[in-house]
């Protein structure tokens, strides 16, 4: 009973790591790893070592990402291999996909 336990969950958790996709990315002074939900309509973003979640928005171009961090607004931005972070006050931060 528990090897097909064990079989069942790891099969369980071996088929929602294939399905999950993660971008490590450089935006400014922050290192971004991105961790896309398998519908795409929320990500996760560990930034410089902190979490956020974020959630999909309306955009007229491209895919955005809303949430907060640290008590400051963030948003994502993605548009073909590009991603954009805004961030509280802050101009917006072009990132470098690794």
């Amino acid at each position: 009973m528990k090897k097909c336990l064990f079989f069942i969950i790891s099969c369980l958790i071996l088929s929602a790591c294939e399905e999950t996709k993660i971008i490590n990315a450089n935006c400014g002074n922050y290192n971004i790893e991105i961790i896309m939900s398998k519908d795409g309509e929320r990500i996760n973003a560990v930034i410089n070592g902190n979490s956020a979640a974020l959630n999909i928005a309306l955009s007229a171009s491209g895919v955005r990402y809303v949430g907060n961090f640290n008590d400051a607004p963030i948003t994502l931005w993605n548009k073909g291999d590009d991603w954009t972070l805004y961030l509280g006050d802050e101009k917006a931060i072009y990132c470098t996909v690794k």
